[in-house]
């Protein structure tokens, strides 16, 4: 049974998103399109309606590092234009893409009139806040085998229905995993056919199904 992400419940819920897409922009991106670049300045902030949108790094020389990949419902786009400073990052289209894009200027008589939607746009924002930091102490202290136990504990926040939920699906491919913590794909595969010959995960295609969160954080503390 596919298990839905706790995100997308809470969106559908949600009166923020609501009133977004109400005031938004509707926009459509194709595989591979550029939504924006990395230092572009930031006029709107985007949610995300459908398919997929990657959020990377770009250096001096092209390469590349994945920061995050959003999946429906999410809105991203929202650190720099709050704080009125160019994009940290750039972002691409993963699959075809729906797109809401909206500003604060439409946004604020819904804010006056419900100031509720404000603590719901903080918590998305302290959600990503919340993540780039785990991924950060990952890449930095952890070595591979940990790096992909921790994710998945990790991304247990975003896939579970419920907080209790001792199993959970996490539809990110290897490669998907792979970039978020910054190791090779084929380690990343070696590491969790490791995990699921332990009995820890079971591995799907496009598809990492967690079967004992509990054993993955004894190995994070081993």
């Amino acid at each position: 049974m596919k298990i839905i992400n706790k995100l997308e419940t809470t969106a559908k819920e949600s009166n923020l998103y609501s009133v977004i897409e109400r005031v938004g922009t509707l926009h459509h991106y194709k595989k591979n399109e550029i939504i924006y670049l990395q230092d572009d300045d930031a006029h709107t902030f985007y949610l995300l309606k459908s398919g997929r949108v990657k959020l990377f790094f770009s250096s001096m020389n092209g390469n590349e590092l994945t920061v995050k990949i959003l999946r429906a419902n999410n809105i991203f786009g929202d650190a720099s234009y709050f704080s009125q400073t160019p994009r940290v990052t750039s972002a691409s289209a993963l699959t075809d893409a729906e797109l809401v894009s909206v500003d604060l200027e439409k946004l604020m008589p819904y804010f006056t009139e419900q100031p509720a939607l404000i603590g719901e746009l903080l918590n998305v924002m302290s959600q990503t806040i919340r993540l780039f930091s785990i991924q950060i102490f990952s890449m930095a202290f952890l070595s591979a085998d940990k790096k992909v136990a921790h994710i998945l504990v990790q991304l247990g926040t975003y896939f579970k229905t419920k907080e209790t939920d001792l199993i959970y699906s996490i539809d990110y491919t290897h490669q998907d995993i792979a970039e978020l913590i910054g190791i090779a794909r084929v380690t990343t595969t070696k590491e969790l056919k490791k995990f699921e010959q332990q009995g820890w995960v079971s591995l799907e295609y496009r598809n990492i199904q967690v079967l004992n969160e509990g054993a993955l954080k004894e190995y994070l503390l081993s």
